[in-house]
């Protein structure tokens, strides 16, 4: 095997386009994923000459779908964001690179998974266990992406290391809040899907902490952020 195949005997950066490749493929997956998560928002057969009681009824049925394609919409687009932010800078390939991304990807891909179990027995302790153990190794894997591209020297230097530093502390919150999925629908009953709630905080938190911190907005915040 040669070290364009990712070999890791023949030395740990790949020299073709294998970035290039590896990039696009991670855009398709995450593309894919959102789609998917959109086959859950069906109504049930409620036959051709359904009442409004009937048509209501059956909208009901459907909420939990939606509030959970929502929920993971925004879980795999914070992935994404955070997958990009890593790898916008890196110049080099490397094959842990590829074997922590490609990790990731099949979390993602398999999202809707655990998503239509939240959706369709979210009283079921198990089916929140499910969707924050998915949740707490994709956020893992990312940020072992991260540590690897920093010390590897896979990127340049960021443009804007108070950004870098804030998608970690956001990075570190998500895992944090998926984690306590887990045992959250054992202790709270149906009441424990709340914790997810706290992504909100999370999302924000690395923005929070540095203005408690004093660290300034740099100019172009919204162009860095993306």
């Amino acid at each position: 095997m040669t070290a364009t195949e990712g070999d890791e005997t023949a030395g740990d950066e790949i020299e073709d386009n294998s970035l290039g490749r590896l990039l696009a493929l991670s855009d398709g997956v995450f593309a894919i994923a959102m789609t998917l998560l959109a086959l859950d928002l069906r109504l049930p057969d409620v036959g051709d000459k359904a009442g409004p009681d009937e048509v209501a009824a059956a909208v009901g049925e459907v909420v939990p779908h939606v509030l959970t394609f929502l929920l993971s919409f925004y879980v795999v687009a914070a992935c994404w964001r955070a997958h990009h932010r890593i790898m916008r800078s890196v110049t080099r390939a490397h094959w842990r690179v590829t074997r922590e991304t490609l990790g990731l990807l099949c979390l993602v891909a398999a999202l809707p998974f655990p998503s239509s179990l939240l959706a369709e027995h979210a009283g079921a302790p198990i089916s929140l266990a499910v969707y924050g153990a998915v949740n707490v190794v994709a956020a893992a894997l990312l940020l072992l992406l991260r540590h690897d591209v920093r010390a590897f020297g896979l990127a340049a230097e960021p443009a804007d290391p108070a950004a870098q530093q804030r998608a970690g502390i956001e990075m570190w919150g998500n895992l944090v809040v998926f984690a306590l999925c887990v045992p959250a629908g054992y202790l709270f009953g149906s009441w424990g899907a709340l914790v997810l709630v706290l992504l909100a905080v999370s999302g924000r938190l690395g923005t929070i902490v540095q203005r408690v911190r004093g660290v300034p907005d740099a100019p172009g915040l919204l162009r860095n952020r993306s």
